[in-house]
Parts: C-alpha cells; sequence; structure tokens
C-alpha cells in the first residue's frame, strides 16, 4: 500500500506527538509518499516552533534528523493543476500539493489539517481515520 503523508502527520510523528504512535500504526508496511517540497515544509515547520521558543536548536536539529531517517519516496507535482485547485479552495499553495499528487495518483492522504481534508474529500481523496480525533491546523505550526 501507498500513503501520502503531510507535513502535520510527519510533524507527530517526529516531534513525538500523540498521534505518533496512530501515523506509524497507520503507515506500518506502506510505501511513504510525499511531494518534492516536503523537505522545506518541514523545516519551516521546525523553524516557526523554534522562533515561538516551542523547540531549542538541538531539538530542531534532532527532529529534522529524524525526519530525514524516514523512507519516503518523493513525488514531483503538477504545480500548475495544484495551483489551480488552490485557486478554486482558497488554499496556500503548499497544502494544494498534497492534493494534486494525492488525487492524480488516486493514493490516500494522511493529514491533521481540517481544511485540507475538508478540500480533499470534495477532490474525493480518502483520509483514512485516525483514532485520536486530535486535529490541528497546519498554520498553528
Amino acid at each position: 500500500m501507498e500513503v501520502i503523508l503531510d507535513a502535520s502527520a510527519i510533524m507527530a510523528i517526529i516531534l513525538n506527538e500523540p498521534n505518533k504512535d496512530n501515523v506509524i500504526e497507520l503507515t506500518k508496511n506502506a510505501i511513504l509518499l510525499a511531494p518534492e517540497v516536503i523537505s522545506f515544509e518541514i523545516g519551516n515547520a521546525l523553524i516557526n516552533l523554534y522562533l515561538k521558543h516551542k523547540i531549542t536548536e538541538n531539538g530542531l536539529i534532532a527532529a529534522y534528523k529524524s525526519y530525514a531517517s524516514i523512507p519516503m519516496r518523493i513525488i514531483e507535482v503538477d504545480v500548475q493543476k495544484a495551483l489551480r485547485i488552490a485557486c478554486k479552495y482558497g488554499i496556500y499553495a503548499y497544502d494544494a500539493y498534497y492534493l494534486e499528487i494525492a488525487s492524480r495518483h488516486n493514493l490516500p492522504l494522511i493529514s491533521f489539517d481540517r481544511l485540507m481534508k475538508k478540500v480533499g474529500i470534495d477532490l474525493k481523496i480518502r483520509f483514512p481515520d485516525i483514532p485520536t480525533g486530535k486535529e490541528e491546523n497546519d498554520e498553528s505550526l
């Protein structure tokens, strides 16, 4: 099985958040996929936490190393299609990148971002259930 992870799901893993075990369980024996911008988005989310004094520089580096150790296949985004999704739904391009690859490849997407899920459902994208029910919007990172 192949599954796309967004930054919120990866952050749950690398920051040892309460949903970590659920994400790991959902992706056990799966081939993990992400858009080509994933490293930049993870780096930006970690810097955001650092600037808000929620993580130390050493913690940031350790979390990024943890991210870098996750075996993931990177998928090229059709940026024009993603930008059309972003315009149509009034969302950020970064969110549209995940939705574009999930839609084009007909793959499930794991995300804690409520708006991304709402748009994704309209695009007929599957979202595996995460048992805890705790969801966040990526903007809070």
